[in-house]
């Protein structure tokens, strides 16, 4: 395989820019992959993710010559989102390449980190707060706004440090949540967000319809539900994947499988008509080999077969393909 020059580099970070615009978890796992292959790769896509944030400003003031329709008019168009990944996907990522090394001095202080399923990285904002991403988590941070950060996907452990002034802010999609002096964990999956408090309190979505959760309470946000549940956890409890431990008390084999993917380095998966089984009991983490896997079935009731992407949860004595 011939070595990777700088500009290859470049222009492949600039391909996971746009792919992951879009990107399910197959495209994300890839893209961890890419990462870890080799320092260059994580430096070279900073610097794209800098250089588009700070295009982003810019591009309602740009005007677009679009190509000659049949009457020979050249309609224009703001430079808006959709057409700068609509033509970066149409192939012409080295034009895109192109203008980031025209903006060299265009930078964000915004950067992003994302882990590998099975991977963990803790990122210390201040002396008193940090941020701990499980695995296959993504989060962008603000080097001047340590009261910033924000979660694409994942789950990640925060120790926030208060400030009734200046409180800690999180993003996760088009929620917020807000903190009032805490330890909390948060879960961002496709279609729900789900926050739990060890210490102190937050606060979600603040403004109307703002949901206060004090230590030992958690929510459900799901996209399909107008209503935010609430419930009672042990404080103990809250993020226990840091210590090596999943503890649930009547949860969706969905989401065990979920929580199995981002704190083992495999997918794990579940077939059709067995992802609403409740589950309740604990799961102890000391391993991705086969005898960790062994254990699972026997603690979750389940056959575990190897798939194409991974491992497939199947109910006992089922026939699989």
């Amino acid at each position: 395989m011939p070595s990777e020059t700088p500009d290859s580099i470049e222009t492949r970070a600039i391909e996971w820019h746009i792919r992951l615009r879009d990107g399910d978890d197959a495209i994300w796992e890839g893209f961890a992959e890419w990462l870890a292959e080799d320092p260059r790769h994580a430096t070279a896509y900073d610097a794209v993710e800098e250089a588009d944030l700070a295009l982003e400003p810019l591009l309602p003031h740009v005007i677009i010559r679009a190509a000659a329709n049949d009457t020979g008019e050249r309609p224009e168009r703001p430079a808006g989102n959709g057409w700068r990944w609509g033509l970066a996907g149409g192939g012409l990522a080295a034009a895109i390449a192109a203008a980031f090394l025209l903006l060299p001095q265009a930078e964000s202080s915004r950067y992003e980190i994302a882990t590998r399923p099975g991977e963990r990285q803790v990122v210390q904002l201040d002396p008193a707060t940090r941020v701990t991403l499980n695995g296959a988590t993504r989060m962008t941070f603000d080097r001047e706004n340590p009261r910033f950060a924000s979660l694409a996907k994942g789950e990640a452990l925060f120790e926030v440090r208060h400030d009734s002034a200046r409180p800690f802010r999180l993003e996760v999609g088009d929620d917020v949540v807000e903190d009032a002096g805490t330890v909390f964990n948060v879960v961002h999956e496709t279609g729900e967000v789900r926050v739990a408090v060890a210490e102190g309190k937050i606060v979600y979505n603040p403004g109307q319809g703002a949901v206060s959760l004090d230590a030992g309470q958690a929510l459900v946000d799901r996209d399909s539900s107008d209503v935010v549940d609430v419930t009672r956890v042990p404080a103990e409890r809250v993020g226990s994947w840091k210590s090596g431990s999943l503890i649930y008390s009547g949860a969706r084999l969905s989401q065990v499988a979920a929580d199995l993917s981002r704190s083992l380095e495999v997918r794990i998966s579940v077939a059709p008509g067995l992802a609403d089984r409740p589950f309740s009991g604990t799961i102890a983490l000391d391993g991705s080999g086969p005898e960790q896997l062994r254990r699972l079935q026997r603690a979750l009731d389940v056959r575990l077969d190897k798939g194409p992407d991974g491992w497939i949860m199947r109910p006992v004595g089922s026939a699989g393909k």
